[in-house]
């Protein structure tokens, strides 16, 4: 199941403690305002999850597969740019990523045009508070800031109580697996195209798809009722909310992830949808999937049931289990 990397519009990590002192002014806001602690420690999760692993901050120039975060946000915001501005222009990319909405065309030119990703609004809202009132145009902000920011985040993680609460740290698991699965198979294709990403899939997915969570005390699966792999076969549970996913999409409607509780567990599910870029790997034979590449998938996996896909179709879901708290 291939996931395709973004070209996002930005990343960034400030730490909480002493985020007013470390505020760069773009608004004419003074430097010393109260930022709202709450929507900056929501920011920096959504972006550690979503983001870093493409939009590294301490990736070097050979090794990077998406443009730079001070890049990102200097193209971006520019003196007098409101937050409302760039909250809406940052919205309007998400939603509809394109030439016509981006403002780095260069970057569009090496690594590719973002996918439209599974980003809520208020997903957004919190990313663009957190790029807008960060530091990371400083020198040395990187290792000043993120890796101790990282830290005090996990060790002060509130507890989970509600569905809600369950949804979001959920979220927070699936979208790391994602981009961290994502930016590999970026590295593969740059290297060796379509053929070495699966390649790469055939033996690295299943362990970075669990690595990526293992060490936070769940587990993540990646699963369809259309299989490259067997081993990420759907479970009769899981094909019950595909279903109900799939109707939404048949309705023109984003499809919600779902919660529910099995004894001492708490199982969270996240939909897989595909764009044009998914389809070089999971399109039409003769059509989008090239002959070199469906040659590849029939030696690696011979009962591949994952072709044949069209845009904006659910290809499958990510299923991350919890300990009930």
């Amino acid at each position: 199941m291939r996931l395709c990397v973004m070209v996002f519009l930005g990343a960034c990590v400030v730490p909480l403690a002493s985020a007013a002192q470390n505020t760069v002014e773009v608004t004419g806001r003074s430097a010393d305002a109260a930022l709202d602690q709450d929507r900056l420690t929501a920011g920096f999760q959504a972006l550690e999850s979503a983001c870093f692993s493409c939009h590294s901050p301490d990736a070097s120039a050979g090794n990077r597969v998406a443009p730079p975060m001070a890049a990102i946000k200097k193209h971006y915001i520019q003196p007098g740019t409101s937050y409302e501005a760039f909250r809406d222009r940052l919205m309007t990319f998400v939603q509809d990523p394109s030439s016509e909405n981006a403002r780095m065309p260069g970057a569009i030119d090496r690594f590719g045009l973002m996918p439209k990703m599974p980003f809520d609004q208020v997903m957004v809202e919190e990313i663009a508070y957190y790029i807008y009132h960060s530091a990371l145009e400083a020198p040395g902000w990187f290792e000043q800031h993120f890796q101790a920011e990282q830290q005090r985040r996990r060790l002060g993680q509130a507890a989970l109580v509600t569905d809600a609460d369950y949804l979001r740290r959920g979220r927070e698991v699936a979208m790391s697996a994602k981009s961290t699965l994502g930016s590999n198979l970026k590295q593969a294709i740059s290297a060796g195209g379509p053929v070495a990403a699966i390649d790469f899939c055939h033996d690295n997915a299943i362990p970075l798809t669990e690595g990526a969570a293992a060490e936070q005390g769940v587990a993540v699966r990646r699963v369809s009722d259309r299989p490259r792999n067997p081993a990420n076969a759907a479970t009769a549970a899981e094909l019950a909310y595909m279903a109900t996913a799939r109707s939404a999409l048949a309705a023109g409607e984003e499809p919600a992830p779902a919660v529910r509780r099995v004894k001492h567990e708490v199982v969270a599910y996240y939909p897989i949808v595909t764009n044009g870029l998914c389809l070089q790997c999971h399109g039409r034979p003769g059509v989008e999937l090239q002959a070199e590449t469906q040659a590849a998938l029939q030696a690696r996996y011979p009962d591949d049931q994952a072709v044949g896909y069209g845009v904006d179709e659910l290809r499958g879901i990510f299923v991350v289990s919890m300990p009930a708290q």
